[in-house]
């Protein structure tokens, strides 16, 4: 089967900025679309969790600006990476920012896209692969079982002052998969809102460390002992936790 891919049917101006998604980490899982880009691109603003493989389809003269986490120390701020983006566009410069995962789940974008509306940047959002169905995959599960929900919730807290809490209750009485993106930091107060809302503790839990990297783990246990198993096996972000 041959696939058409268009390029002419991408437009990367100069002036614009992409938010783009690197995918899980294995560099074979990105987009074609961001394969392309990545040649087009003259500044990459890009996160910890990208692998850096997949950077060597940048052009050669590609500036390079990390604004990431080493083991939670924040490289930078959330004023910089904006003003980064701002300057280098009004730079006429094409500006690719480049996150883990997919960019359109739980990336905190959004306070990027609306910072360029204000200042009148053009920009555009380029999906992938999210963790999670790398994760799926490696688990041999899927996203939905017999109860026909699926519930993706994150660890981390929300930036936008005017989102809400997680809802627990509903997400306990729907019965489906419940997939939680950067909860090992928070994964104590998490089981701790799940038992009290009534999901079983003794429900199976499924924890992907590095998920499709080589150096990926699989982890089984109960929603109950999940706390105290991440802590003695020293499960360590980028992991993805299932219960049910």
């Amino acid at each position: 089967m041959n696939i058409n891919f268009n390029q002419s049917n991408i437009k990367f101006k100069k002036g614009t900025v992409i938010f783009a998604s690197a995918g899980p980490g294995e560099p074979s899982l990105i987009t074609l679309k961001l394969k392309y880009i990545l040649s087009l691109a003259d500044v990459v603003i890009f996160d910890a969790l990208v692998n850096k493989k997949i950077l060597e389809l940048c052009k050669p003269n590609v500036k390079l600006i990390f604004a990431g986490k080493i083991k939670e120390k924040k490289s930078c701020t959330q004023s910089e990476i904006n003003e980064w983006l701002l300057e280098n566009s009004k730079k006429n410069r094409k500006v690719l920012r480049l996150k883990g995962g997919d960019v359109s789940f739980f990336s905190r974008i959004s306070q990027e896209i609306s910072f360029l509306k204000k200042n009148k940047i053009k920009n555009e959002v380029f999906s992938g692969i999210t963790s999670s169905q790398a994760s799926l995959k490696i688990a041999k599960a899927s996203f939905f079982n017999e109860s026909s929900f699926c519930n993706l919730i994150t660890g981390h807290k929300i930036i936008i002052k005017k989102n809400r809490e997680v809802n627990y209750s509903e997400i306990s009485k729907n019965e489906g998969k419940i997939i939680i993106y950067m909860g090992v930091g928070q994964i104590s107060s998490i089981v701790t809102k799940l038992i009290s809302n009534g999901v079983n503790e003794n429900e199976k839990v499924t924890v992907i460390e590095n998920a499709s990297m080589k150096s990926e783990k699989l982890f089984f246990t109960s929603l109950k002992k999940c706390p105290m198993f991440i802590k003695k096996n020293n499960i360590t972000s980028p992991s993805i936790i299932i219960v049910r």
